[in-house]
């Protein structure tokens, strides 16, 4: 469906602390009251980045950069933008003006300009509690890719191939860990994602799992086809409230659109995956440690 405009609420924890849940709410009651619901798709996104100018709202086409939002600027923004086509410039991101007066769209301000996202790509742009989104962007491509014309063995090789490393202090080859798990005799093998994220306020696993959760998904699936594992476990903490239900959600999407499951996309590969909790221990973002957590120790 052709929208008329496209209105990406953040829904990160950053933003969702300062009340953008209810800026939400009340775009879509406006919405509904001034009679345009159908012609404005409103999608509630992870994290922009940028927390401190949240709450943000992003409006296109214009892209235009709204932040430090409140409940009562929404009508504004429904009332001037949507309907009257008129970008309410006292709202937006002192950043996001040029000299001349005219708008700097979002991808444009000085802070995202130079960023090149891999691992956060669709954080910020997409739904994160709809797969459809993460399918629009091209979600489960390459899962399918993989299990369709690849074999385990070139699976490996492209991983290895890509220089991927473990983003820990030791920086291992990713394509070697897979090559050993791989080669490895066991009857039965698991993935395990490590989100536990014990440093302090270190967030990188918590936005992902807010904003792109499918990703993780998808990539824990392709792990499992290629070293041979039929079950995955995603350890994260639990003070990640939002992570945690969020990935819930895509592990129950997943499963109904037969991304996890058995017979995977119409073939024999089987996996299927569950969250565990960890207490925010340190120590667990060492593997041995984890892996002990996972069960039950």
């Amino acid at each position: 469906m052709d929208y008329k405009n496209e209105i990406l609420v953040c829904g990160g924890t950053g933003c969702s602390s300062s009340k953008s849940l209810k800026i939400l709410d009340e775009m879509e009651k406006l919405l509904e009251e001034r009679g345009i619901r159908e012609k404005v798709k409103v999608v509630k996104t992870g994290c922009f980045g940028l927390c401190a100018v949240g709450p943000i709202v992003i409006v296109y086409p214009q892209g235009a950069f709204y932040s430090h939002v409140k409940v009562e600027d929404v009508d504004r923004i429904v009332d001037e933008h949507i309907l009257g086509g008129n970008v309410v410039k006292d709202l937006l991101y002192k950043e996001a003006i040029n000299e001349d007066g005219s708008i700097k769209p979002f991808e444009e301000v000085p802070f995202y300009k130079n960023q090149m996202r891999i691992a956060l790509a669709n954080c910020g742009k997409i739904g994160a509690e709809n797969i459809d989104d993460y399918i629009a962007y091209d979600g489960y491509k390459a899962l399918e890719k993989a299990l369709k014309s690849m074999s385990r063995e070139e699976v490996i090789d492209t991983v290895k191939r890509s220089g991927l490393r473990g983003r820990g202090g030791g920086g291992f080859p990713t394509g070697l860990k897979w090559e050993f798990t791989y080669k490895a005799e066991s009857d039965q093998k698991y993935v395990a994602c490590n989100a536990d994220e014990g440093d302090p306020g270190a967030f990188m696993d918590r936005s992902i799992l807010e904003g792109d959760p499918h990703v993780v998904i998808e990539a824990m699936a392709i792990a499992g086809y290629a070293v041979g594992a039929n079950m995955g476990y995603v350890y994260v903490r639990a003070e990640y409230p939002v992570a945690v239900n969020r990935l819930q959600i895509a592990i129950d999407q997943a499963r109904e659109k037969g991304y996890l499951g058995k017979n995977i996309l119409g073939t024999d590969f089987e996996f299927d995956m569950e969250i565990r909790l960890g207490a925010g221990a340190f120590v667990c973002g060492e593997e041995t440690a984890l892996i002990n957590s996972i069960e039950g120790k």
